[in-house]
């Protein structure tokens, strides 16, 4: 039998993602074109949107994970831009579940700079609206001023608070309320989503079945600050992890701190 246990030290800070290390990071500043204003850009990117990702998305959840979504009325019902948060557990699924989710609306990712580092899948990542986050003062502020423009226009902003993937992890790691500056800024709703998973009846040996449980609408007008938006969506989100009784695919477990050894006890 395979052993699918992982070993981890931080909870908050470990990152299990296939390429973590593995790239030359880009410095995303503020000469970052997070506006593309090109016709043909712009084009090629609906184009790809629309009709090549969107049909592959639908493809590749269905038939990989046989996915299931519940309470998807929850963001039927909002009229303009919202925010999703959601927990962040698979390296090709999380990047296009949003997308699924928010359907027929254009959504956005904020991503790493990872994801603009490598020079062909940088264009691609801007054209299926991956939005990289700034180290600079001014990036940061061109940054929050696409997010929004974005949502002023209607679409949706994606966003995973615990910022590291997990593969297959059944629960829900701390994060902090930083991310949730961004609904409260805009005036705009926040909604938590949470990926729970379920052994499948045949095959066992294949990769677990995806459930989908969107919260309730989370409005910046009934939140004190953001650290009440953020616990309200924590909540949510380890709530519905328990009650799904989310299958452990994989194992995590947190390694022990070796003891030094103590010369002073042989004395």
């Amino acid at each position: 039998m395979i052993d699918r246990t992982i070993y981890y030290t931080d909870e908050e800070n470990e990152d299990f993602a296939a390429t973590h290390g593995r790239i030359r990071t880009r410095s995303v500043d503020e000469h970052y074109r997070y506006r593309r204003k090109n016709p043909v850009f712009r084009l090629f990117s609906f184009l790809l949107y629309r009709l090549v990702a969107l049909p592959l998305i639908f493809l590749y959840l269905k038939f990989r994970f046989g996915l299931r979504v519940k309470n998807r009325r929850a963001v039927r019902r909002l009229h303009g831009g919202y925010f999703l948060y959601g927990n962040h557990t698979q390296y090709v699924a999380d990047a296009f579940l949003p997308a699924y989710l928010s359907f027929p609306r254009r959504t956005n990712i904020v991503t790493s700079a990872d994801a603009v580092s490598i020079p062909v899948v940088r264009q691609l990542v801007a054209m299926l609206g991956g939005i990289p986050l700034a180290c600079t003062v001014h990036g940061r502020m061109a940054f929050l001023q696409t997010v929004k423009e974005r949502t002023a226009r209607g679409q949706v902003v994606a966003i995973y608070p615990e910022a590291h993937i997990w593969p297959y992890y059944n629960g829900i790691r701390p994060f902090s309320d930083a991310s949730f500056c961004y609904p409260m800024r805009t005036g705009l709703p926040a909604v938590g989503f949470v990926v729970t998973y379920h052994r499948r009846r045949l095959f066992c040996h294949l990769p677990p079945l995806i459930t989908v449980t969107l919260s309730d609408p989370v409005f910046p007008e009934t939140c004190t600050d953001r650290k009440e938006m953020r616990d309200r969506i924590y909540t949510f989100m380890c709530e519905t992890v328990r009650r799904e009784d989310s299958y452990a695919f994989r194992k995590y477990r947190k390694k022990e701190r070796t003891k030094s050894h103590d010369c002073n006890s042989c004395q």
